[in-house]
């Protein structure tokens, strides 16, 4: 399998260099600023690295030490909270309509659309995921260094 795909990925990656097409996020996603297009690459990205490493982990056989354990789980959130950010932020920049309505004491949250629902959704995610998430990295590594500890060199 690693074989196969050290093969491949360098095939994909030239093929991708030597083709190069315009971007055209400002067309293309319609939300105004070409940043967005990189920020949801970047989200995608830093996902793929999270699930490489839980697969680089487990092909090792590290999920029987306890430190790594909460590294697979806490970099499984995190891809998940990649996700979570990705149609999150695609909701929010391509959002047409205004959630608040009125002025000063007379505002009022108008939830008329699934999407305006999903999109408040997914921002209370973001908090419910990465709490967690860093708690469990912060977990992993202080087992992993006290075990380093206490073995003998």
């Amino acid at each position: 399998m690693k074989r196969r795909l050290l093969r491949i990925l360098p095939g994909v990656f030239l093929l991708l260099l030597c083709s190069p097409q315009y971007v055209l996020a400002q067309g293309w996603f319609q939300w105004g600023t070409e940043g967005s297009y990189v920020h949801q690459t970047a989200h995608l990205l830093f996902c793929g690295s999270m699930l490489f490493f839980i697969y680089e982990m487990r092909q090792e056989k590290l999920q029987r030490y306890r430190g790594f354990r909460y590294l697979i789980w806490a970099c499984g959130i995190l891809a998940l909270w990649n996700l979570d950010a990705v149609v999150g932020h695609t909701l929010e920049w391509g959002r047409t309509n205004r959630a608040i309505m009125g002025h000063g004491l007379s505002e009022r949250l108008v939830m008329e659309d699934w999407e305006t629902w999903f999109y408040y959704l997914t921002k209370i995610d973001h908090f419910a995921l990465l709490i967690p998430a860093f708690y469990l990295f912060y977990r992993g590594l202080k087992v992993l260094a006290r075990e380093s500890q206490r073995e003998p060199r």
